[in-house]
């Protein structure tokens, strides 16, 4: 699960593959938050809400909230 949440991280971000890495902090900003949800409800068939994506500062911090 962690290296699809990663994945889509970067999509949401239009980050080159393999350049978000477990450990760093997160720079979006809302578009990519919103664009990252509907990756997830679109792809993982769960839904997170913006208010929780954007109290995550790291990467990590994302992989553990959808992986709840």
């Amino acid at each position: 699960m962690p290296n699809t949440v990663l994945r889509l991280i970067e999509e949401a971000m239009e980050a080159d593959e393999g350049s978000i890495e477990l450990g760093q902090p997160l720079e979006w900003d809302s578009l990519a938050v919103v664009v990252f949800m509907s990756l997830v409800d679109e792809r993982l068939n769960k839904s997170v809400s913006a208010d929780k994506l954007n109290r995550c500062e790291t990467v990590d911090a994302v992989v553990e909230l959808i992986g709840a």
